[in-house]
């Protein structure tokens, strides 16, 4: 959303009307991260699948899009790092075994490598922008780093041509992570390709709900292909039931259900994408890859990766206008470079850890999903003050295309009705 737009929301409101603020609409439920598909999507998946057609040429879109050699499909994230890390340790020469990763980050990464045999080494992050602290990378990388991972946290990256080069010093790999952040660009050029290889994450919520995910490569080095391996079963059951549960009235209504079923069982505990257990920890290939099924949806929603950005970006910035001068509350600053984010989630940084618990209470009271991030385990904040302080302080608030103008006041206003309720003195620093 442009500035002058902003303003023009400002003059004609920007605010709702008293017996609005901080209630829920009546049988609807906002959730913390969509991205749809339609049920057009799922037809067209289905005849992809019947043509036997769509995996690959969803993976040809996707090499081409990041000057990719080649690139593998799996059916989990998990299996996508086992894949990519697995590859990683054999190639060339070496003994090495430490891999370097976020301290703020999904478990998938230190478990997924302690399985199959790796050593999972910590660096610290900056909350204020959600980059690597290049201080810390510094003093852990060495002769027995086998590669440097960086994780896009919701998209936010870190100056990565300098991240690049000091892997190249020290000859370690670098590994870019675009759950988040596939589209964005640092200094002009797609992140995705900086380093050896990135991996990709299809579950749902992100760019590509489609549910598994890809390794890319630029290394000829490091080779992965999906031939040779038998692909998943089509997922269209759970392709058609995200489909239909991602608005907010019907997802409003699965909940509801869920809630009354969750003490016979029988129902699943959230709707997902994925074909198969997402975090299945079997990783001896060779791993299954992803059907034409999913190949043919996924193509269709990476060609509207832009439109969808495009909403984001807007409903994003309309929560950093509005909350700019709220006290006790700040968002995260992307690095120098970075451009076209994806902003999936908008991250808000709470002064202290009470005062963010108040703010997502409030807004679920209010029919708004939020989520906290990685709040497990618990992160040594006299170790890393950096991902201790992320851990303590973030909430991300929703941008999906389904949010509307109606839930974007709601959620400003509720965010600031609690500042100003709260008795937390950190929540009026800025005054």
């Amino acid at each position: 959303m442009e500035r002058n737009d902003l303003a023009t929301e400002k003059q004609r409101g920007g605010r709702i009307d008293a017996g609005q603020r901080g209630q829920a609409r009546r049988c609807r439920l906002v959730p913390p991260a969509i991205t749809p598909v339609g049920l057009a999507d799922v037809a067209a998946g289905v005849h992809g699948h019947l043509r036997g057609a769509g995996r690959d040429e969803f993976r040809r879109q996707i090499e081409q899009f990041l000057d990719a050699d080649d690139s593998a499909t799996y059916t989990s994230f998990r299996r996508t790092l086992a894949g990519c890390f697995q590859a990683l340790a054999t190639s060339g020469d070496t003994d090495r075994r430490e891999v370097l990763i976020p301290a703020f980050c999904s478990s998938d990464y230190p478990d997924v490598i302690e399985s199959i045999g790796l050593q999972p080494v910590r660096y610290d992050v900056d909350p204020g922008t959600l980059a690597c602290e290049t201080s810390s990378i510094e003093a852990e990388i060495g002769q027995d780093t086998l590669a440097v991972v960086s994780i896009n946290v919701l998209g936010y990256g870190s100056p990565i041509a300098d991240l690049a080069a000091r892997c190249d010093r020290h000859g370690a790999y670098l590994v870019e992570a675009l759950g988040y952040a596939l589209g964005t660009t640092y200094e002009g050029a797609r992140l995705g390709t900086f380093g050896d290889c990135a991996v990709l994450n299809f579950q749902q919520g992100k760019p590509i709900p489609v549910g598994g995910g890809m390794v890319t490569s630029r290394t000829p080095a490091l080779e992965f292909d999906d031939r040779g391996r038998s692909a998943i079963q089509a997922n269209v059951a759970t392709m058609a039931g995200y489909a239909l549960l991602s608005h907010p009235r019907p997802y409003y209504a699965f909940t509801r259900l869920k809630e009354r079923f969750d003490g016979i069982g029988g129902l699943a505990d959230r709707a997902t994408t994925h074909p198969g257990s997402p975090s299945d920890s079997s990783y001896a290939p060779p791993f299954e890859t992803i059907s034409d099924f999913q190949g043919t949806v996924a193509g269709r929603v990476f060609g509207r990766l832009d439109d969808h950005r495009q909403h984001r970006e807007r409903t994003a910035r309309y929560y950093a206008d509005q909350l700019a001068d709220c006290p006790g509350v700040d968002h995260v600053v992307p690095v120098d470079g970075l451009a076209k984010l994806q902003h999936v989630r908008f991250p808000l940084l709470a002064a202290t850890e009470p005062l963010r618990d108040r703010i997502g209470s409030a807004l679920g009271s209010a029919g708004v999903q939020t989520a906290k991030l990685y709040d497990w385990p618990v992160i040594d904040p006299t170790v890393f003050p950096g991902a201790g302080a992320l851990q303590r302080r973030i909430l991300t608030l929703p941008t999906h295309p389904y949010v509307d103008d109606r839930d974007r006041r709601l959620i400003v206003e509720t965010v600031r009705e609690t500042v100003g309720r709260s008795d937390d003195p950190g929540s009026r620093r800025n005054e």
